[in-house]
């Protein structure tokens, strides 16, 4: 099942930025992981970890214990119930992803806080390489 997939994925990021949040970075000159904006967005991210891995294991185990007609008799017995159930079974996802772009922005800003030109310019070069993939999505994607 995706939503498995997707708690193991929010259980990792969680670990990862637990460690970010909770420890001193060994090259503080490097890569200053600790400065107030890097610590906010790495614990909003925390945050959306945990509750991505909260939802998603709902979701699972509610699922696990309920049957076909329970869940259009009671989950789905109205419009409002509905969209409510698509949310609330998308939401983990939707929360892992913002993770993941909290957490990638902490690194961002940790890496151009320092100063130093050569990490500039290998991060620099590492965003230009991900910057392609939307465009060719949405090129892709619309017909």
């Amino acid at each position: 099942m995706r939503l498995n997939n997707t708690n193991i994925m929010a259980g990792l990021l969680l670990t990862t930025t637990a460690v970010f949040v909770s420890t001193q970075p060994p090259l503080a000159s490097l890569l200053p992981y600790t400065i107030r904006p890097c610590y906010i967005f790495a614990l909003f991210s925390f945050m959306h970890a945990l509750g991505s891995l909260l939802c998603g294991l709902a979701v699972v185990n509610i699922y696990d214990a309920c049957d076909r007609t329970w869940v259009k008799d009671v989950m789905m017995s109205s419009r409002f119930r509905l969209c409510c159930t698509l949310i609330f079974i998308g939401w983990p996802s939707i929360s892992l992803t913002i993770s993941i772009i909290l957490l990638i922005t902490s690194l961002l800003i940790a890496c151009y806080a320092p100063g130093v030109w050569w990490l500039q310019m290998l991060v620099t070069i590492e965003v230009m390489s991900w910057a392609w993939l939307p465009p060719l999505f949405l090129w892709c994607a619309v017909p």
